[in-house]
């Protein structure tokens, strides 16, 4: 699929004032990121800027290597605020409805099918790979949901080898006085899986940023959280809390992925010796020693 040359400038007009009658459709809490669509079968968004990260390189990178659809955006660019930099794309508007909206709807064949196809794209990015831990421009990674590290607000890395990894996913731990912790984080070290060669990952694939039309995928959006992330966080992010039918769609897709139960696992155990709660530490703790 050829990648689109996006123009990184802003327009001579802001969009919102070259199209008075554009309608605002997603906004965040505290508005920081917003979405409106144009009228004209494009969307206009704007989000805190994140140092390094274009959006439409990620596209690109996609397109070049994979068969995954995604939006083609027109116009990328970053402006300067009293709040900080903020980020700007103009970009197509996918007619598609959220898989989220439409799953319980759909017939059996449809949700194989759709599970079939996101298994495949998924295998595709797997195969998309760097020898480093970063952000799809080779810089620092930015984890805004706080999967992997405890400063979700800051960029990490890059990370070339298992142990610069691990020295910054523990060092909120590695901090504390226990001796039980440091006890625990050593011998966790030792069951850690390896994370490279990292794997180019969504980071925020959930039902919402899945768009289906006709009974295919019609777009994943929402790239601006990818990057280069450990061959097995999909497999861990993804996998379900439970089997209740609310997470049919999860379970189906996992049984498609390639099982790294090891991470998830040590992932699990991590987290927990985090937790302020004392029984879920001391539950990590068995976990540990099984």
């Amino acid at each position: 699929m050829p990648a689109h040359a996006t123009v990184k400038a802003s327009p001579d007009v802001h969009p919102l004032k070259r199209y008075p009658r554009a309608r605002l459709i997603y906004k965040r809490g505290d508005d920081s990121s917003q979405v409106w669509d144009l009228g004209n079968g494009k969307l206009y968004k704007f989000r805190p800027h994140k140092r390094g990260v274009y959006e439409s390189d990620i596209h690109a990178l996609i397109q070049r290597n994979t068969s995954i659809p995604v939006p083609t955006i027109y116009r990328e660019w970053v402006s300067a605020t009293r709040g900080g930099p903020v980020h700007h794309m103009i970009m197509q508007k996918i007619e598609g409805e959220p898989l989220h909206k439409s799953w319980a709807r759909l017939s059996r064949s449809v949700k194989e099918r759709l599970v079939v196809q996101l298994g495949d794209y998924l295998n595709q990015l797997g195969r998309i790979t760097s020898p480093s831990i970063c952000c799809v421009g080779g810089g620092p990674l930015h984890d805004e949901h706080g999967f992997l590290f405890y400063q979700r607000d800051a960029a990490h890395g890059p990370f070339s080898d298992d142990q610069s990894f691990w020295l910054a996913l523990t060092s909120h731990l590695r901090r504390t006085q226990s001796r039980t912790i440091q006890k625990a984080l050593a011998q966790l070290r030792h069951i850690m899986p390896p994370a490279l060669p990292a794997v180019l990952t969504h980071a925020d694939l959930h039902q919402g940023n899945i768009l289906v039309r006709n009974g295919n995928i019609a777009a994943i959006i929402d790239w601006e959280g990818a990057g280069f992330f450990p061959r097995w966080m999909e497999y861990v992010r993804y996998y379900p809390i439970d089997r209740s039918p609310e997470f049919e769609f999860e379970n189906a897709v996992i049984r498609r992925m390639r099982p790294y139960p090891a991470a998830r696992k040590f992932k699990m155990i991590l987290d927990t010796l985090g937790s302020s709660d004392r029984r879920t530490v001391e539950w990590g703790l068995m976990e540990l020693m099984r």
